[in-house]
């Protein structure tokens, strides 16, 4: 979250950097506006030690009445007194540039610093960046206020997941599976939290320093240094600015190098034992092993019974709706595609290749009876007679 994103008519200088005690203000004063007309409203922890803030972020869900499925952009806009909005439909973030009335930071004693930042404004004037995301319900609004919270431990504990062979984010705890969809484990984070041995009420009870951020993420039952890494397969490419999880990268190697005093656990075989506590701990193992079932299952009729093989079986050439009607015969008569796969189960494709053209057959006899010579679906096999030798 964040950036400038009115730059298409407004100046960087437009957008100054928000020093804490003034941050602190504009989000005490807009949160309960905002609050009239969302049921939930919240702000995620900001780093602990920041400097200075871009913007300010309001994770919203739930309108209240009079509205129902959404607030208005234009309500939401004349309640925190906005002069531009730049609006995004449905559960997306809205930008609102919210004007520095002259005078507003003296409140905290930051007067010189306001009329500072107005001069090197090349409008002359000075806004706030407000963005408002809106969550499509409470759930999703509990896991974008944990996951934002304290700048980029999210990041920072999807980059530890990663190194254990699972995947974390927004949405929650999923099993890497490709080429093949990841595997949902838990959209909550309480209960990923209580997985994963992180403390929950030292979490909400907050941190002063970065450092405190970085041993609470790896009081992580998992993390271990010998296989802690930043780059490769499965890991995102970081962008520059994100200092914090920089920070913490160079913080594990100086406070948690590698030790030769523990057993030496291959990689692989660690994924493996965490990926099965995983399915165990959120009761998930019956329904993985459905999907992988169903996933072999899919496999194992693409290799046997595809377009391409009935074509070549029947020797079709480039008829290729004859081999539509002959796939959806044979589907039929054997119980669709569960029927196929319960039957290449018992027998072979030999078999199956039998059924394939007893069904090319008894089509195209009828093809033949139902229609005048000529105009029937031809169905039998082209054959390409061999070229003529010479004597």
């Amino acid at each position: 979250m964040g950036g400038n994103a009115f730059a298409a008519f407004l100046s960087a200088s437009a957008f100054p950097r928000l020093p804490p005690p003034v941050y602190q203000s504009v989000k005490a004063r807009l949160l309960p506006r905002i609050s009239e007309c969302y049921t939930w409203v919240g702000v995620p922890r900001e780093a602990p030690e920041k400097n200075d803030h871009g913007d300010l972020d309001f994770i919203v869900s739930d309108p209240k009445h009079p509205h129902t499925s959404f607030v208005p952009h234009d309500v939401v806009k004349q309640l925190i007194g906005a002069e531009h909005v730049i609006p995004m439909e449905g559960n997306r973030t809205s930008n609102y540039a919210v004007p520095i009335q002259p005078g507003d930071w003296s409140q905290v004693g930051l007067l010189s610093l306001e009329r500072e930042k107005r001069q090197i404004s090349e409008e002359g004037r000075i806004y706030y960046q407000v963005d408002v995301h809106v969550c499509t319900d409470k759930d999703e609004w509990d896991r974008i206020i944990f996951f934002h919270s304290y700048g980029d431990l999210g990041m920072i504990l999807g980059l530890m997941a990663r190194n254990n062979g699972l995947h974390l984010g927004v949405n929650g705890l999923k099993l890497p599976d490709q080429p093949n969809p990841p595997f949902n484990l838990s959209s909550s984070f309480d209960e990923i939290c209580q997985f994963l041995g992180l403390s929950l009420p030292d979490f909400h009870k907050g941190f002063t320093t970065k450092h405190e951020v970085f041993e609470w993420a790896t009081s992580m039952k998992y993390f271990d240094p010998r296989h802690f890494r930043t780059n490769g397969q499965g890991i995102t490419k970081v962008k520059a600015d994100r200092t914090m999880y920089a920070e913490f990268v160079d913080w594990v190697a100086r406070n948690h190098p590698p030790t030769q005093d523990l057993p030496d656990v291959p990689q692989e075989a660690l994924v493996s034992r965490i990926r099965e506590e995983a399915l165990k701990f959120f009761k998930k193992q019956e329904e993985y092993k459905s999907v992988v079932a169903e996933r072999s299952r899919r496999a194992r009729l693409k290799e046997a019974f595809s377009g391409h093989q009935v074509r070549d079986w029947a020797q079709l050439g480039n008829y290729w709706r004859g081999a539509k009607l002959i796939m959806d015969e044979v589907r039929r008569r054997l119980g669709g595609e569960e029927g196929i796969y319960n039957f290449l189960k018992e027998n072979s494709e030999e078999d199956l290749k039998a059924i394939v053209l007893q069904v090319q057959t008894d089509l195209a006899s009828i093809s033949r009876l139902c229609k005048p010579s000529g105009s029937f679906t031809d169905l039998t096999p082209i054959v390409h007679p061999e070229p003529s030798r010479r004597i």
